[in-house]
């Protein structure tokens, strides 16, 4: 009897925690662009070549307010010298894939409102904050063999950085703006704009070449659909006097 006794609290926590947690899990699907903003690129904010991007994200919301996302994103980089006049005769390119996992935490100024009763929900607008941590692995194909005037400086960098060792994988800070629409109980829409800060002059497989005092960065902006997990009622069945089952009703 003392172990059915404990068994019993054990599933009823359990079944406390699902039936309070799991309306609080969202999932969904990411689609934009990333945009190179390395040495190649001369603005830090806007990227001359924004290139496709995917993903899938997963999110717990603590509360109406705060929240934390984890997700993996997959997208392209490139850039070239001849975007720019005065930098045409390096006449540099380079192009990578990307493939970034982070974990973001995201605060709410105005909630989204979530009540209890169904019959309840109205449609709402919350603009939100984010910043986290993640890594980036990135396979940089950097082609510095075209210059129209070589100059020594650029020519010496470019030695430099066809024999650099460098690692594939780059710690990243992720960081931006967006605004969700929460349209039904259990959808909501969401659009963002996000700089990445990474840890690497390297992301593009350049940097004595162009500017090793700076590290590489890009952004990604886009639009999420995810969708919230429906609270479900759980309970307990005794199917005899010595078995406690733990099944949904």
């Amino acid at each position: 009897m003392r172990y059915l006794y404990v068994r019993f609290l054990l599933l009823f926590f359990v079944n406390s925690f699902i039936v309070n947690a799991q309306d609080r899990f969202e999932v969904g699907v990411f689609g934009g662009s990333s945009g190179y903003l390395g040495d190649l690129n001369k603005s830090d904010i806007l990227s001359k070549e924004p290139k496709p991007s995917f993903g899938v994200l997963g999110r717990y919301n603590f509360s109406d307010y705060f929240a934390v996302k984890a997700g993996l994103i997959k997208g392209r980089l490139s850039g070239k010298d001849s975007h720019y006049p005065d930098r045409a005769f390096r006449n540099f390119t380079t192009t990578t894939p990307l493939t970034e996992v982070s974990a973001q935490f995201e605060w709410h100024p105005w909630p989204l409102t979530q009540p209890r009763l169904r019959h309840r929900f109205s449609p709402s607008f919350s603009p939100f904050l984010f910043a986290g941590l993640g890594f980036v692995r990135t396979k940089p194909k950097a082609d510095l063999e075209n210059m129209i005037v070589e100059k020594p400086q650029f020519v010496q960098g470019a030695a430099i950085d066809r024999s650099a060792v460098y690692k594939s994988m780059h710690g990243v800070v992720p960081f931006g703006i967006g605004v969700k629409y929460r349209f039904h109980p259990q959808w909501t829409l969401a659009a963002e704009a996000g700089f990445r800060i990474t840890f690497s002059d390297y992301l593009d497989g350049i940097s004595f070449a162009g500017n090793p005092a700076k590290t590489d960065r890009y952004i990604i902006s886009g639009i999420s659909v995810v969708y919230r997990f429906n609270k479900r009622p759980f309970g307990f069945k005794i199917r005899n006097p010595t078995k406690c089952d733990f099944v949904q009703e």
